[in-house]
């Protein structure tokens, strides 16, 4: 699946699995923000820095249609696309990137406007916790 502009993506059930077993989180309705700084994707001279790496998890249990699954998540990454700015400063003190997952937490499907001001609200959060 393509990425908006570059933005990395967090692929792959080992990569989730690193961080819902050695990461962080809180909780900021209706997400669930789970995150860490990933020792082994501290950068060599050779590759540019990775950046934050954004993967996003809708339970199958909660939405067992996958077009609502998929709704969820456009609105998810436009919305983190939309506000990345709020990031900005942290990822520059992070050479080595980040993984964050983004676990949706509620029965119903929020519309784009309640989504983007979570998403906002939860960089903005993670963002100050994490300047250098």
């Amino acid at each position: 699946m393509p990425t908006h502009q570059g933005q990395p993506s967090l692929r792959g059930h080992g990569a989730f699995d690193k961080v819902f077993g050695e990461g962080k989180s809180f909780f900021l309705f209706p997400f669930q923000f789970r995150y860490k700084e990933p020792d082994e994707f501290v950068q060599s001279e050779e590759k540019p820095p990775l950046g934050i790496r954004l993967g996003i998890s809708v339970p199958k249990r909660r939405f067992k249609r996958a077009v609502d699954r998929n709704l969820i998540r456009r609105r998810i990454r436009e919305a983190f696309r939309l506000n990345r700015q709020h990031w900005h400063d942290a990822e520059q003190g992070l050479p080595g990137g980040a993984a964050i997952v983004l676990v949706y937490s509620t029965n119903e499907i929020l519309d784009f406007d309640r989504i983007q001001e979570s998403v906002r609200q939860g960089m903005q959060l993670w963002s100050r916790s994490h300047r250098s």
